[in-house]
C-alpha cells in the first residue's frame, strides 16, 4: 500500500480567487462533507463563465509524490505544479483521474522522483466546454510523500453498516434507519516500515494524534481486494506501536483501518 502520513498542505497557505468569502480551510479539514467549492466567475470579452482556481503556496520547497483527493464531483482533476529542477522554476500541468476518495502517485516522471514544489494551482475551467470535466468542489485536498509499505499475502477487507435493526416477536425484521455504510481493512507488514515510514509518521503526528483520517492507494493490494482506494482513520493511531525484532531498520505492525467520510 502507499500511505500519506504527513499532509504538507495543512501548514501550506491557501489564496482562492475571485472568492468574496475565504472559505479555503475547508480543504484542510478531515471532514469531507465540509466542502469548498470553486467560485466562479464571468469573463467578460467572452462571455464565458469559469469556475476559478486557487493556489497552494509552501513556505518552502517541499517534496511531493502523492495528492490526497476527498468527495469531488468530477472524474479529473487538473493541477498546476511549480516546482524546482535544477535551480529552475518550472511550471508541470497533470490530470489526475479520480476513482474515489483515496492517494494518487503523482512523481515527476521525467526524473522518476517526487516534485520539489513551491505553489500547486487546482486549475480553473470553462463551463461552456463540455469536453472539460474539473471540480466544482473539493471536500479535502492533501499532499506530501506517499509512503510505500509492502503488505503480507493476509487481507481483511470487510464491509459493515451502523443501521439498526430489530426483530418483533413474530419474526418479522424491521429495516434500520439512519446509520452509515463503511469498509473495513486489516493489513499486515512484516518488517517493511523502513526508517522513511518513520520519519513521515513522526513529521505527520500532530494531525495523525488528532485522528485525522489517512489517503491510502491500494493498487499494489487490488489483486486480492474489491477496491483500491481508502479514506480511512487507523483503530490504534493515536497509541502507535511498531515491533522490531531484527537487527535492521525495519518494523512490523498491523493495520486495522476503518473508512470515514
Amino acid at each position: 500500500m502507499r500511505i500519506l502520513f504527513n499532509d504538507v498542505i495543512q501548514k501550506a497557505k491557501i489564496n482562492s480567487h475571485f472568492s468574496l468569502i475565504n472559505e479555503t480551510d475547508k480543504l484542510k479539514s478531515p471532514i469531507l462533507s465540509e466542502i469548498f467549492r470553486l467560485p466562479i466567475h464571468l469573463n467578460v470579452e467572452t462571455g464565458l463563465l469559469y469556475y476559478q482556481y486557487f493556489d497552494i503556496v509552501f513556505d518552502k520547497i517541499t517534496p511531493i509524490n502523492s495528492i490526497g483527493i476527498g468527495n469531488t464531483d468530477t472524474n479529473n482533476l487538473s493541477l498546476d505544479i511549480t516546482h524546482i529542477v535544477n535551480e529552475l522554476e518550472i511550471i508541470s500541468s497533470i490530470t489526475i483521474p479520480i476513482s474515489g476518495n483515496g492517494l494518487y502517485f503523482i512523481s515527476d516522471r521525467n526524473y522518476n522522483r517526487p516534485y520539489n514544489v513551491k505553489k500547486i494551482t487546482v486549475i480553473s475551467e470553462n463551463m461552456n466546454d463540455i469536453d472539460k470535466t474539473n471540480a466544482t468542489y473539493i471536500g479535502r485536498l492533501a499532499a506530501g510523500i506517499g509512503v510505500k509499505i509492502p503488505t503480507s499475502l493476509r487481507k481483511e477487507p470487510g464491509f459493515n453498516s451502523t443501521a439498526t435493526s430489530r426483530v418483533t416477536i413474530s419474526g418479522q425484521m424491521i429495516p434500520g434507519l439512519g446509520g452509515y455504510n463503511y469498509k473495513t481493512l486489516s493489513l499486515d507488514s512484516r518488517y517493511k516500515i523502513d526508517e522513511l515510514a518513520m520519519k513521515e509518521i513522526e513529521n505527520g503526528y500532530e494531525y495523525i494524534g488528532k485522528d485525522y483520517p489517512y489517503f491510502i492507494d491500494l493498487t499494489d493490494e487490488s489483486y486480492k481486494l474489491p477496491f483500491n482506494k481508502m479514506y480511512a482513520t487507523e483503530k490504534n493511531q493515536k497509541a502507535f506501536r511498531f515491533e522490531g525484532g531484527i537487527s535492521k531498520y525495519l518494523y512490523s505492525r498491523r493495520w486495522e483501518f476503518e473508512e470515514r467520510f
